[in-house]
C-alpha cells in the first residue's frame, strides 16, 4: 500500500520474516518505504515515520534529478550522459556520438520503446560479457535474464541461471563487466570467500573500484527512467 505523507510517498510492505518495523528508501521508486512484520504494526509504523520524518524527507530529496525518458532528455549510458532523440518510423535504436535514437512511429509511447531498447542493448552486452567469462573460467551458465531489480545488480541461482538488473547498460563498460564476472564466478564457487574473490580478480583484475563506483552511484542508475 502506498500513501501520501505532506513531504514524500511512503509505501508499506509487509514481510513476515522481518523482525522489527523499519524505514528506508527506494531511489528506484524514489519514495520512503516502511517494513512490518505484520498489517498490525501500521500504527507503530506510523509513529516511526514521524519521529523519521526529517530524515526520510532530506535523503529523498538528495536522490539525484530524475532523468524521464523523453526527446531531448539526458540519460546515463556507458557511463556517459547522452540525449535521447526521437526518429520517425521504425527499426532498431542505436548510438550516435553523444546521443541514443529512438524510431517511435506517431502514436506510439517513446518512453516504452526507450525502455525496450535499453533492455535489448543491456542484454546483448551481458550475454556478451558473461559468455566470455564462462568461457575462461571453464564454466557454462543455464539461462540468462535482465529485470528490473531494485535490490540486487545481478544474481546467480543454484540451477545456473544469471540475473542482472537492465540499469547495468547505464553504468560504465568496466562496471558491467565485473557484475558479470562476480555472477559467472558464483557458477563455481558459491561464496564469498578468498577463492571466489580469487576467480573474479583473475578475470577483472582489482574488484574493489567497480564495487566502488556502483555503492556511490547507485542512486544515478536508478534516475535513469524515474518521472519527474
Amino acid at each position: 500500500m502506498t500513501t501520501t505523507h505532506p513531504d514524500f510517498p511512503i509505501r508499506y510492505v509487509v514481510r513476515p520474516r522481518a523482525r522489527r518495523v523499519s524505514l528506508r528508501i527506494d531511489a528506484a521508486r524514489r519514495e520512503a518505504v516502511a517494513v512490518l512484520p505484520h498489517a498490525r504494526h501500521k500504527k507503530r509504523a506510523d509513529k516511526l515515520i514521524r519521529d523519521k520524518a526529517d530524515w526520510l524527507s532530506g535523503h529523498l530529496q538528495t536522490l539525484p534529478p530524475p532523468m524521464p525518458f523523453e526527446p531531448g532528455g539526458q540519460i546515463l549510458l556507458r557511463g556517459q550522459m547522452v540525449e535521447l532523440a526521437r526518429e520517425a518510423g521504425r527499426g532498431p535504436a542505436r548510438e550516435e556520438e553523444g546521443a541514443f535514437i529512438i524510431p517511435c512511429p506517431k502514436g506510439a509511447s517513446f518512453a516504452g520503446r526507450t525502455g525496450r531498447a535499453l533492455i535489448a542493448l543491456a542484454r546483448e552486452s551481458l550475454t556478451l560479457q558473461s559468455h566470455s567469462h564462462a568461457q575462461a573460467l571453464d564454466t557454462k551458465f543455464t539461462a540468462l535474464t535482465v529485470r528490473d531489480t531494485n535490490s540486487r545488480w545481478g544474481s546467480c541461482s543454484a540451477s545456473g541461471r544469471l540475473n542482472f538488473s537492465w540499469r547495468l547498460i547505464c553504468a560504465p563498460m568496466d562496471v558491467l563487466d565485473y557484475v558479470c564476472a562476480h555472477e559467472v564466478a558464483h557458477l563455481i564457487e558459491h561464496n564469498h570467500g578468498p577463492q571466489f574473490w580469487a576467480l573474479v580478480e583473475k578475470q577483472v583484475g582489482h574488484a574493489k573500484a567497480p564495487r566502488r563506483w556502483l555503492r556511490e552511484n547507485a542512486s544515478t542508475l536508478f534516475a535513469v527512467g524515474a518521472e519527474k
